[in-house]
């Protein structure tokens, strides 16, 4: 899940790695809380239970994987805050929790309280460490919610089909979120046309409030987004704000193929929209540019408003297209630098000219693709300043079938270009509204470019 996320991101590497807990020394403390009389047991990772283990899985990955150093006090604090966020402990049983390094002792100390069980406490503080203690991109993952992520990136999910982004827009700039709360908000950017959310009258800047009649607040975006999914045929209720006004609206979930690539031709100009970087785009776009090219095109307009990114193999899939040799990108990670190259099988000739439209929704992948191209001279860039976000996300498999999402490198233009939290400047600057008329897109881009 990219910068934006679908209510059905950036760039993901999937990898199915399971890592070994690194080895703390022993600690155990035992002892019994005066307040509920509940035995609480703190182990380290050379002792922990199978329920436990996601706990030293997770701060291993960080510790070897994660592009900054934390510290482990910046981890126990993290992992806290999700014992906190838990709704208190309704069982009495004994209880284990896990401290990678005594840093963690004091976190443990609130577990009885706050968690039924041992494998709950342990849930809670990997999500605490990674989705409160990490950066915005950085994410837990449950095994519900892989299986949905699972979907979008296959081009298919059963939802509203709405695309979402979490920001504090009280900061200057806005900046990304993930816990939501009384200034990080989650915004509707769009909705896939023909979709339950577009004719349910969604609209883009609509707040999401509540889900089910359930405030959002002290959930992730991927939990609102788990919540607002479901079989098709089924309602949801999503109560959004609307210019300071609160409106309900019960939608009925649908099965949307998302539209990856449209494509078109107006008088040799060719247009076509990739909204998504996922594993099936680079195919689909290919098909697209040999059908314009067959239909004579001369100019291309490529559309990537609204883009939230996908996956970096999509996107050097698409930047070869329209490049004959040369590096995409540069990633940058604490193990190493990594340089990663065109395929070498453009298919877009140099006699085609290319305009490529883009907004503050095109993140990722999308700036990637759009800031390689301006270096090369290879295409010209239309629309707004792009979202910001260059860095890299990797998918670790935990035990408990959940998986880490974790920012493992940053990412630069060949030429040495960090777009990092600013966007990618276009060559012209000009407002494209995501309801634009897609004739009226294609000639403003070529008036523009």
């Amino acid at each position: 899940m990219g910068g934006l996320v679908l209510l059905l991101a950036g760039c993901t590497l999937v990898s199915s790695e399971t890592t070994v807990p690194k080895t703390e020394p022993p600690i155990t403390v035992t002892s019994t809380l005066s307040e509920n009389g509940r035995s609480l047991e703190i182990v380290g990772c050379d002792s922990s239970p199978t329920e436990t283990k996601i706990l030293c899985e997770a701060y291993d990955l960080i510790h070897t994987r994660y592009v900054d150093p934390v510290s482990d006090a910046t981890l126990s604090e993290g992992a806290a805050e999700g014992l906190a966020l838990l709704d208190g402990a309704d069982q009495k049983t004994p209880l284990v929790c896990v401290a990678p390094s005594r840093e963690f002792v004091d976190a443990c100390s609130t577990a009885p309280e706050k968690a039924d069980d041992t494998a709950e406490a342990a849930e809670a503080m990997v999500f605490g460490m990674v989705n409160l203690g990490l950066d915005p991109y950085s994410a837990y993952l449950d095994a519900d919610l892989l299986a949905l992520i699972k979907e979008e990136q296959d081009g298919r999910v059963e939802g509203i089909g709405a695309l979402v982004i979490a920001e504090n827009r009280s900061a200057s700039p806005a900046v990304r979120c993930n816990l939501l709360s009384e200034t990080c908000h989650l915004f509707i950017v769009s909705t896939i046309p023909g979709s339950p959310a577009e004719v349910s009258g969604i609209k883009g800047d609509d707040i999401v409030v509540a889900v089910g009649g359930i405030d959002v607040s002290g959930m992730t975006i991927d939990e609102v987004t788990g919540s607002v999914r479901g079989a098709a045929g089924t309602e949801v209720q999503l109560t959004v704000l609307r210019d300071g006004i609160t409106i309900e609206f019960t939608i009925v979930r649908a099965a949307v193929d998302l539209p990856v690539v449209e494509s078109e031709v107006f008088d040799g100009a060719g247009y076509i929209r990739l909204n998504q970087f996922t594993e099936n785009a680079g195919d689909q776009l290919e098909k697209a540019i040999f059908d314009l090219l067959t239909d004579g095109m001369n100019t291309l307009v490529l559309d990537l408003r609204d883009n939230p990114g996908g996956l970096l193999s999509t996107a050097i899939d698409v930047a070869s297209d329209f490049l004959p040799d040369g590096d995409v990108v540069i990633t940058r990670s604490p193990e190493s630098n990594q340089t990663y190259a065109v395929s070498g099988n453009e298919i877009v000739p140099e006699s085609v000219k290319v305009i490529l439209v883009m907004n503050r929704g095109s993140a990722s992948a999308s700036e990637l693709v759009a800031a390689l191209l301006q270096e090369r001279g290879r295409a010209t860039i239309v629309g707004e300043n792009s979202f910001g976000k260059n860095t890299v996300q990797q998918q670790f498999n935990l035990s408990n079938g959940g998986a880490l999402k974790l920012t493992i490198a940053r990412w630069v233009t060949p030429g040495g270009l960090d777009f990092g939290g600013v966007g990618v400047t276009p060559d012209v600057l000009r407002d494209f509204p995501s309801d634009m008329s897609t004739p009226a897109v294609v000639d403003l881009a070529l008036t523009l470019g």
